[in-house]
């Protein structure tokens, strides 16, 4: 887009080192009482004692008042016959991860001395009912109001047939998915404390769409991206990689065998998660609206998928010519944009009806207009508001096709505009951040910002437009995940600390070192809520106002020149595979910038001494690292190699002002 019961399949299990950041990130952001704010009828009390923050932050959550509940031991799940496997088999994960062994049951009957147990099952399941109402009876009122709305869930903990025990009840599987998701969040040293949670999503719709141009994904990357899409709760991801010929340029063709094990995979990955797969087919390059043959091969296309379990649809239209190009659809349509609109929406509403409303369980189809920004109306967005059946969602950028700000107020208007008078069109913003495919030498590792928090009373859902590189891009992915779930509770800042707590892992060294790269890829198209580097700008001016005035320079830039020096030797050990290659140019980069400083500031004082054979050499080596900081080493798909951009030059500017300061003799 951008030109300028739940099966369970097998699952990649994340490192023992990932599901310690999950306890490290417990013990980090604890506060009192209720610890959300929320967009909803929940009434602070501070009065009750500690809990562990959660991503995405519930509707409500807040500490009980017994024991905490240990897994470090034998821990019975009763669960009924049907319950969601997947939901199993993360809870047994989470067990293992503490230390403890899991035994299945039907049904508690005294239990060993010393055990505890964690009861699964959905609304409707009279075990799990009957148990969420005796030990979850002090939030009754909450608990029944999460088990009334999709994908919501309920956790209680107390004890019960003399063991400590926690219930997780969903109003469906994905509910009870996610309950387990928030359970592994509140694990700390082995046990789970006293707690009552009861929440919901405010957004239907989730996710991640693979929509950029450049350098694709590998499918390793598409199924952890997948799975930590799930562990966030987040549910959908979109299939639209650029580089799949048989999405756009190939649209007719169906896929080889091989072909269809990937794809295979990747839909057994999602559904294992909690993830709707959803395949966009893009036709618009060359198809005939009006052309039977073209309609049947898109059927038949959408049929090998459905075939595979695919249950969501999207059909593309983004990106390709404005106007009417087929002699058959001229014919049929006429020419100019509103005729575009016209021939659109009657392929689109023939898919509807002969493929979408036939088949069971599917999702509503989705569409990207090919005029997809901007909420002010226009002949083809009149015209396609009129003619396209209401029940077909559309996708939006915002106002913009990468939009800094997307309101609340823009997003109705937008809802309007596609739709027409007296019925409101659904809508999903297609988010074009943190996706950098038109500045492919640049990495956008700000926190999500700009999204108004009522976004979810105008739209549908929402859905990311990654990066090229897909483990730099899960901060992002981890904000949108909040800020989809309950926009009201995001906190940008909040929200970034804990996605990158969760992607080091448990040793602060790590962690230290993650922050330090992330701050130099801050920089987004410069957006003043996104300044360049802040943290590396603070400590480079507090360094030059002391060095101005006479004083002796504080530690901080010479210490974030040696953690940057550390970066290629750090960052492969933080606990997501996939982060540290992602950085590898970049954080080479920002290595040599780091010795280059380092040098920089041996030259300064060696200039203020007046010892000029120190300062020359300081200065040959200053010069040897911007030569190498500025080299060609990343490569992209159609560009040939470029070079990393860090801090938007905030490193570089800080060299070359060193060396002003230093004329060689």
């Amino acid at each position: 887009m951008n030109k300028a019961p739940v099966g369970f399949g097998t699952k990649r299990k994340w490192p023992l080192l990932l599901l310690a950041a999950a306890g490290v990130l417990a013990a980090a952001l604890v506060v009192t009482g209720w610890f959300v704010s929320r967009g909803g009828n929940g009434d602070p009390d501070p009065g009750k004692g500690g809990v562990s923050q959660i991503f995405p932050t519930p509707q409500h959550a807040r500490a009980g008042s017994g024991g905490p509940v240990p897994l470090n031991g034998l821990v019975y799940i009763v669960a009924s016959p049907g319950t969601d496997q997947a939901s199993i088999a993360d809870a047994q994960d989470l067990v293992a991860s503490a230390g403890g062994r899991t035994e299945m049951v039907a049904a508690l009957d005294n239990p060993a001395a010393g055990s505890a147990a964690l009861y699964l099952g959905t609304a409707g399941d009279s075990t799990v009912d009957t148990v969420l109402k005796d030990i979850g009876k002090d939030h009754a009122e909450q608990n029944l109001e999460a088990l009334g709305r999709a994908e919501g869930y309920a956790i209680a903990t107390g004890q019960s047939s003399g063991i400590p025990m926690a219930v997780l009840a969903g109003r469906d599987a994905d509910g009870l998915f996610h309950a387990v998701q928030t359970l592994r969040q509140l694990l700390k040293d082995g046990a789970v404390a006293a707690v009552s949670v009861s929440d919901w999503p405010l957004m239907e719709t989730r996710g991640v769409i693979e929509g950029f141009y450049g350098t694709p994904w590998s499918h390793q990357a598409r199924l952890d991206v997948i799975e930590f899409a799930g562990r966030q709760k987040m549910n959908t991801y979109i299939y639209s990689p650029k580089d799949d010929p048989l999405l756009r340029d190939k649209w007719r063709e169906l896929y080889s065998d091989q072909e269809l094990a990937e794809l295979q995979e990747l839909i057994d990955t999602a559904a294992a998660n909690h993830v709707r797969f959803s395949y966009a087919l893009s036709p618009g390059i060359d198809i005939c609206y009006s052309r039977e043959a073209d309609l049947e091969d898109a059927l038949a296309k959408l049929e090998s998928l459905y075939s595979l379990g695919v249950r969501s649809f999207v059909i593309p239209l983004d990106d390709i010519a404005t106007k009417v190009q087929c002699a058959d659809d001229v014919r049929e349509f006429g020419s100019g944009q509103a005729n575009l609109a016209k021939a659109q929406a009657s392929f689109l509403n023939d898919v509807n009806d002969r493929f979408i409303s036939t088949k069971e369980g599917i999702q509503p189809l989705e569409t990207v207009p090919t005029f997809y920004n901007g909420s002010a109306s226009n002949p083809y967005k009149r015209e396609l508001g009129e003619a396209l059946n209401p029940e077909i969602v559309v996708q939006w950028t915002g106002e913009e096709v990468v939009s800094h700000r997307i309101t609340q107020d823009s997003a109705a208007t937008a809802s309007r505009t596609y739709g027409k008078p007296g019925s409101e069109r659904d809508i999903v913003i297609w988010d074009n951040y943190p996706v950098n495919d038109f500045s492919q030498d640049h990495l956008f590792m700000a926190p999500v910002i700009g999204r108004d928090a009522g976004l979810h009373q105008a739209v549908r859902g929402i859905v990311t437009n990654p990066m090229i590189e897909p483990y730099l891009s899960l901060p992002a992915i981890f904000n949108y995940a909040d800020l989809a779930w309950n926009g009201p509770a995001y906190d940008p800042g909040k929200s970034m600390d804990a996605a990158l707590q969760q992607i080091a892992g448990p040793d602060p060294e790590v962690l230290a070192a993650v922050k330090a790269f992330v701050d130099l890829n801050q920089d987004w198209q410069d957006d003043p809520l996104t300044p360049s580097a802040p943290a590396l700008r603070n400590d480079i001016n507090r360094f030059w106002a002391d060095y101005d005035a006479g004083k002796s320079p504080s530690g901080g830039l010479k210490a974030r020149a040696e953690l940057l020096q550390r970066l290629p030797e750090l960052l492969p050990r933080v606990a997501v595979p996939g982060f540290a290659a992602d950085a590898t140019h970049w954080s080479t980069a920002a290595a040599e910038y780091g010795r280059g400083v380092e040098e920089a500031l041996v030259m300064l004082e060696a200039a203020k001494r007046g010892d000029t054979a120190v300062v020359a050499e300081a200065r040959r080596n200053v010069q040897s690292s911007l030569t190498a900081a500025s080299a060609k080493t990343q490569p992209t798909l159609e560009l040939g190699v470029v070079t990393p951009v860090l801090g938007d030059s905030e490193l570089k500017t800080f060299l070359e002002q060193a060396l002003q300061k230093t004329p060689p003799n």
